[in-house]
């Protein structure tokens, strides 16, 4: 089977990596030659043009910025919409609303292309292992001939249903994981200004009710202010106004992702972009007037 990969950025770039490394023929483009060039390293065909990867493939990824990145992906003059064969499976992976995914499937079904939406959460040290969480909505005929591949990137692959319902449960994915970062770096803040060690306090609750994979993954760099993008505050930003898009459009108040979103929104004006979601522990310590300390001891 011949897959095409199209974004090979902090996640991108680990998931084609375990696409190849599983033995697929695999046809890659970038923005990004050193991206590229680093995964034609270990068996990866490097393509200097998304047509050239719709020309080679069968299955094609695209995990993109934005959905405004992926419709302009596709559907270009030398997008892969009008240089696919007939049948082609086209998967996208990056987090956009529910009502891009089945505007892109319904457009992609002119020229005889099937697509899935099929968004993932685990951040990049999943992508690296191979153990991402996969969301996927579509055809479940066209699922199952991608299964094979997508099992080289996740390790819970839930097919939800129709096109859109993959991006819907990412959102709702997101609306968790952006609470939960915000309630974990509001209750730091407060602990560490009440005097407890952020190293206690992690040990003393993880595995009570208040833990989670939220407070696991991102609680020790909070300790240590390593806040090196793992995962962009961008990003979540992004997903957050997806959110409120797709749930205006459905009519589903949301209270509580409105107020996280504004307290993101906060951190982006203030020039904190690029840092890993978790400095939006930024925001409380400026409330507080108060950082924690590294090491928190």
């Amino acid at each position: 089977m011949r897959v095409g990969f199209i974004g090979l950025g902090i996640m991108g770039k680990p998931m084609a990596k375990n696409i190849i490394k599983d033995g697929f023929e695999t046809y890659l483009f970038d923005l990004s030659s050193d991206a590229i060039n680093e995964l034609a390293e270990i068996g990866g065909h490097a393509c200097n043009s998304t047509k050239e990867v719709a020309e080679n493939s069968e299955i094609i990824f695209t995990m993109l910025p934005t959905g405004e990145h992926v419709f302009q992906v596709i559907f270009s003059k030398n997008g892969l919409a009008e240089n696919s064969k007939p049948k082609t499976i086209i998967i996208d992976m990056s987090s956009v609303t529910s009502e891009e995914s089945k505007e892109l499937a319904s457009k992609l079904k002119s020229y005889d292309i099937h697509f899935i939406d099929a968004p993932v959460s685990g951040g990049e040290p999943m992508a690296i292992e191979g153990n991402l969480s996969i969301m996927a909505g579509g055809d479940e005929k066209q699922f199952n001939k991608a299964l094979p591949v997508l099992k080289t990137m996740g390790e819970n692959i839930v097919l939800f249903g129709e096109n859109g319902t993959g991006s819907a449960a990412k959102l709702a994915n997101q609306i968790i994981v952006s609470t939960n970062l915000v309630a974990l770096s509001e209750a730091c803040v407060y602990a560490s200004k009440a005097g407890i060690d952020l190293n206690k306090l992690f040990e003393a609750i993880r595995g009570g009710l208040a833990g989670s994979a939220v407070m696991d993954a991102k609680m020790p760099f909070i300790i240590e202010r390593n806040f090196e993008p793992g995962g962009r505050l961008e990003t979540n930003y992004k997903d957050l106004k997806n959110i409120q898009s797709s749930a205006t459009a459905i009519g589903a108040p949301l209270p509580v992702t409105n107020l996280v979103k504004e307290i993101f929104s906060s951190e982006i004006v203030h020039g904190n972009s690029e840092k890993d979601h978790s400095y939006v522990i930024n925001f409380f310590e400026r409330m507080a007037n108060y950082q924690t300390s590294k090491g928190s001891k």
